[in-house]
């Protein structure tokens, strides 16, 4: 946080305190001359993550405030990852057991995902190389390691058989990297040899597209022009007519029935589906993602239940599901036994009631704390 507080100062070219938005707000707005600041009620200008985002977009008209807005949006990230885990994870540390224990809802997310608090285990950051570094504080005891098996891009694996897009199915059923191979389609390069960063971008789009970004979304995550970012998504719905159709077959089904459903069958009902206003957007998109988001979860919860049988007789236990992973404790000279057992279960979970058309994967890692597991 220093570190970036320090170049933050150095580009903005006066002292200020980086964590006060009014402050933030004068030095872009007022002595950057940032375009597009609006004050509020209070008289202070708006400096809310989706406003640095679009600053971040400037680059070529105003670096200097895309940079700024970009290094406040990276120390905003540390400063979290402190508050939230660095400080507050060892107010829960049980004094009996040592251990951070979590508590699991069943009924706490719409799409049927579960849901845990005080605290929030499921929310320790892995995107950013920072993040992962909070996973490194979960340790497993002397003579044991952390087992972590996670399904492989299970949501794009569902909706390459729910909106039956034949060239996704075949590189799911062949084991081709998924975004090496968006990419090539969307903008005619050879998977050998890719630019990562091409990769990137279509990882950012396959992901996106499942949770109905916007070009204006897209351009932010990116950090490109809102016209480029939207050409992207206009190429990927060329490329891939079927998901365009599922996505507005799932909206008509919503509107007229109140509720999507899993491939098990299971009810996620959409009752501001036929919302007008600023939430209609955001209520079609969820809409969308429910069937596949609740298929992953049923899948998971499958796995969960036939697990205690499954690893029977080994020195092992669940500790975390992590949406698409479950987390395990074993005995170091078993890890490999369990590994293979739980994997097994996992890959068949959601048989014999749906044959899906692509086979789920699960990776798995191991080590001695959670970072090294994952």
């Amino acid at each position: 946080m220093a570190g970036l507080e320090a170049d933050i100062i150095e580009l903005a070219g006066e002292p200020f305190n980086v964590g006060s938005p009014k402050q933030l707000g004068e030095i872009l707005f007022d002595r950057l001359a940032v375009p597009g600041g609006e004050k509020g009620k209070t008289g202070a200008y708006a400096t809310g993550a989706d406003i640095l985002e679009d600053i971040t977009t400037l680059e070529d008209s105003h670096p200097k405030g895309a940079r700024l807005a970009a290094l406040v949006l990276d120390w905003r990230q540390i400063a979290k990852l402190k508050s939230t885990y660095t400080d507050a994870l060892q107010d829960h540390i049980n004094p009996e057991t040592g251990r951070v224990h979590t508590s699991y809802s069943i009924a706490g997310a719409n799409t049927g995902r579960l849901a845990s608090t005080d605290p929030n285990l499921q929310n320790i950051p892995v995107r950013s190389d920072e993040g992962r570094r909070i996973r490194e504080a979960f340790v497993a005891p002397p003579g044991r390691v952390l087992v972590s098996l996670d399904y492989s891009q299970i949501e794009l694996r569902i909706l390459a058989h729910i909106a039956e897009i034949p060239a996704l199915v075949q590189a799911f059923r062949d084991g081709i990297d998924i975004h090496a191979m968006t990419a090539s389609e969307m903008f005619g390069v050879p998977v050998e040899g890719m630019d990562p960063g091409i990769r990137r971008q279509a990882k950012a789009i396959n992901f996106g597209v499942i949770y109905g970004i916007s070009g204006f979304g897209l351009a932010r995550n990116l950090r490109i022009p809102r016209a480029e970012a939207q050409g992207f998504i206009d190429r990927y719905f060329e490329r891939f007519p079927g998901i365009r159709e599922y996505m507005s077959e799932t909206v008509k089904t919503a509107q007229e029935k109140g509720y999507v459903q899993t491939l098990f069958g299971r009810k996620i009902h959409t009752p501001d589906i036929s919302a007008k206003g600023p939430g209609a957007g955001f209520a079609k998109r969820a809409a969308i993602n429910a069937p596949i988001q609740g298929t992953a979860a049923d899948v998971i919860r499958r796995a969960m239940i036939r697990m205690p049988d499954a690893i029977a007789g080994l020195d092992a236990r669940m500790l975390l599901q992590v949406h698409d992973e479950l987390l395990f404790e074993v005995a170091e000279d078993q890890a490999e036994d369990l590994t293979a057992r739980a994997r097994q279960v996992m890959e068949a979970a959601a048989s014999p009631v749906v044959d899906l058309k692509v086979p789920l994967v699960v990776d798995a890692g191991k080590g001695e704390n959670w970072a090294k597991a994952h």
